[in-house]
């Protein structure tokens, strides 16, 4: 396997995480594919999707909403073959409240394996499913998770 291919299919993972960080949407959308498939099912109960990028980032958007996260991953197993490549690696996602003086966190704990295609301008992520082994502290932090306010 060429090590600067598999250093920049774990380069684009890294950034994935940074982005969705630092709420940097545009860099969020340049490690994406147009279309991606997803799996989220072992964290939020809902079925496998195919989504536009624009979709996706809209989601997390919505689902980062006041919050502070940091997104660490670890581990990065890569297989390339042609133009596809799967990257397998462990996590550690973090979530506070924005504001400092609230203590609650929820923080999870499991693995990713991403699908990433070559494009003329790098990798691009075209799958992600996500697999939580353990989550602790108030689930009702996390945007995907969080009840509709009472209107």
């Amino acid at each position: 396997m060429d090590g600067d291919q598999r250093q920049a299919i774990v380069d684009t993972i890294v950034r994935f995480g940074r982005a969705l960080d630092e709420r940097d949407w545009g860099a969020l959308r340049q490690c994406l594919a147009d279309e991606l498939d997803t799996d989220y099912s072992s964290f939020r109960g809902t079925p496998p999707a195919r989504l536009a990028a624009d979709a996706f980032i809209d989601l997390r958007r919505v689902g980062l909403a006041g919050l502070v996260t940091q997104h660490v991953s670890a581990g990065h197993l890569v297989d390339i073959v042609g133009d596809t490549a799967v990257c397998r690696c462990d996590f550690v996602i973090r979530r506070w409240p924005a504001d400092a003086a609230d203590q609650r966190f929820f923080h999870s704990y499991g693995s990713y394996t991403y699908v990433l295609r070559g494009t003329p301008k790098g990798w691009r992520i075209a799958g992600v499913t996500q697999i939580v082994r353990r989550s602790e502290g108030d689930r009702s932090l996390h945007g995907a998770l969080r009840r509709p306010a009472a209107l």
